[in-house]
């Protein structure tokens, strides 16, 4: 599929049963062997589903400076056949010793959307020129890999997926 086959769009309320179905298949798929079977297996597309509807709520009551970018924002990925493949968001980092202002929370695709150069605009939208961190599961490599070719390097950060205690790498960008 070409690029211009896919769209983005602001998280929409009537997106979110749909993106928790897609959210938890990204999920099972990516995390495969790098999270405990058991947590993966365990994953709620209703409890995902209802999250996102928190998400999109708050969206409509925060006004969004999309030229600062201040606020938090969630992009959804429609494929070709008008189903969501995915999403992407970012906002004001979350850590405490935050060597950004920015962060990008999440760039989740389904398989039938790799490739296809809409990972690069979620990043492109959400993020921009500015500098910025994100989170990545230790072992991930595919999405370090993308990262990297995004500018992105290991910043030093380590944490843990509260979850399940799986390691992650903090990532950084300057502009």
């Amino acid at each position: 599929m070409t690029e211009s086959a896919w769209h983005l769009r602001p998280l929409a309320l009537e997106d979110c049963d749909e993106l928790g179905r897609v959210h938890m298949a990204v999920w099972r798929d990516a995390y495969a062997g790098l999270m405990p079977a058991d947590y993966l297996a365990g994953l709620s597309d209703e409890r995902c589903a209802d999250n996102w509807r928190l998400v999109a709520a708050r969206a409509g009551d925060v006004a969004e400076d999309v030229a600062g970018g201040v606020a938090p924002r969630t992009l959804v990925v429609v494929g070709p056949d008008g189903g969501l493949a995915g999403f992407g968001s970012a906002g004001p980092s979350r850590d405490e010793d935050a060597p950004t202002e920015w962060e990008l929370y999440a760039v989740n695709l389904a398989a039938s959307a790799r490739g296809t150069g809409v990972a690069d605009r979620l990043v492109d939208e959400l993020v921009g020129p500015r500098s910025a961190t994100l989170w990545v599961v230790e072992g991930n490599e595919r999405a370090r890999a993308f990262y990297t070719r995004r500018g992105f390097v290991d910043e030093g950060g380590r944490g843990e997926h509260p979850a399940t205690g799986t390691s992650e790498i903090r990532m950084i960008r300057r502009a």
